[in-house]
């Protein structure tokens, strides 16, 4: 309890400050329990060179395959319509980006391997990792090599805490946030009672403690956390146990795969029948069909980061639906973003990883406001900008935490179709 206050302190501060930090998250790298953060060793010395007429290359690190490949693909359009437009309106100091693709999959000897590549084709910055487990793990390795990495859904708030020399960022807030609204949404649902149920990795563990910290500070009751491990095929006397308080409701932070064996153990049990609010873990992952449960969820809520109207996000949707012929996936605003603020900063300071270190928090904000491609001009004539993104404001800090973001409240309405009820901004 002791540790979920701490944590409920520091989340009342993120909102008071607006200084907001999976889906995201893999193989448990850190026990989150701890107070310390994972150490790194301080990065590379950096210097900012000339700007170089060398091209700028930049990887993409998502899953591809493993238990996130439902999202990896539409993850990585952002990405990529972010490079065919840059590349459209004349590259990055007269060169075009050289994209190269890898696959981080769901496991950090994948993602490792994937990396190793990467380094070995010359990039300079890698949108990536998906998931904050797999990006802990291979972070140092990345900033070792002098790499950047900016990862649109590394959400858990052990980031806040690494050293990183800045050589990391995300365009997708701190799950300390995201704990908030999804205790604000039961709250305003009239729920006073909740048990937990959530994977035993850093992505899990985190946003569980947000949630029950953010719940128990608005008056409401915890009854039990269950965490599974997420390797396990067989989950009946974890259900057994999250659904033996009678709570108000039941919050799962699931992945997809593990994510079915729970809720079909709890389909089983009947306690499915007890509302179940989820995560963006799931969001998009046709739990109905693909857990075979029918219309068992129909009109249960969830939480994910989202994008802030404007438009910013205006000028993306149209250009993503003409590139792609759909609505933006989930998380591809931030991987356009991502991709856009380190172009942006090696626009103006050059193309190795340490010249886009030295400029990404720059980019992010404290200048002239300016959206998409039209940012370049700006930057490559040493104007200071401030890069209205697809997903948001964005305005990094010092440690590549975003402190301005959008959440959405999202619904499962009849089988596997969705919608966004809400949107939530905050903003520095």
């Amino acid at each position: 309890m002791k540790n979920r206050k701490a944590l409920a302190l520091i989340a009342i501060l993120a909102l008071i400050a607006v200084a907001c930090g999976g889906s995201d998250t893999a193989e448990e790298v850190v026990e989150v329990e701890t107070t310390e953060a994972p150490a790194t060793t301080e990065a590379p010395a950096t210097t900012v060179a000339t700007v170089s007429a060398d091209p700028l290359v930049l990887g993409t690190l998502m899953p591809l395959t493993g238990d996130l490949g439902f999202l990896g693909p539409g993850i990585e359009s952002g990405a990529i319509l972010a490079v065919e437009q840059i590349n459209a309106a004349g590259g990055v100091n007269g060169q075009d980006v050289v994209w190269v693709q890898g696959d981080s999959g769901t496991a950090p000897d994948v993602a490792s391997a994937s990396l190793a590549t990467l380094i070995g084709e010359g990039v300079a910055g890698v949108m990536g990792a998906a998931a904050s487990g797999i990006s802990l793990a291979i972070m140092q390795t990345a900033i070792d090599a002098g790499v950047v990495m900016v990862s649109p859904s590394n959400t858990s708030p052990q980031f806040t805490k690494v050293k990183n020399g800045g050589y990391y960022a995300r365009t997708a807030p701190s799950d300390l946030l995201q704990g908030a609204v999804l205790a604000q949404v039961l709250i305003d649902d009239g729920v006073k009672s909740l048990s937990i149920i959530s994977r035993a990795d850093s992505y899990g563990r985190g946003l569980a403690e947000a949630t029950a910290s953010a719940f128990e500070d608005a008056g409401g009751t915890v009854n039990t956390i269950v965490y599974h491990d997420q390797n396990a095929t067989e989950f009946s006397s974890e259900v057994t146990q999250v659904g033996k308080n009678n709570s108000d409701a039941i919050v799962g932070i699931l992945f997809p795969s593990t994510g079915c064996g729970v809720l079909q153990a709890a389909f089983e049990q009947g306690t499915i029948e007890t509302p179940w609010y989820f995560t963006d873990g799931v969001r998009g992952a046709n739990l109905s069909s693909e857990c075979g449960l029918g219309n068992a969820l129909d009109g249960y809520k969830g939480t994910a980061p989202g994008s802030t109207a404007g438009d910013a996000l205006d000028a993306y949707t149209a250009a993503y639906q003409e590139r792609f012929g759909e609505d933006p996936a989930p998380y591809s605003a931030q991987a356009y973003d991502a991709i856009m603020i380190m172009a942006l900063s090696a626009a103006a300071n050059g193309v190795t990883g340490a010249d886009i270190a030295s400029g990404l928090v720059e980019a992010s904000g404290n200048g002239t406001a300016c959206i998409g491609v039209e940012c370049f001009a700006l930057a490559a004539a040493g104007e200071n900008i401030d890069y209205k993104g697809a997903s948001g404001d964005i305005n990094l800090d010092e440690q590549g935490d975003p402190t301005a973001s959008t959440y959405d409240v999202w619904q499962i309405t009849s089988g596997d179709e969705e919608e966004v009820i809400k949107s939530i901004d905050f903003g520095s």
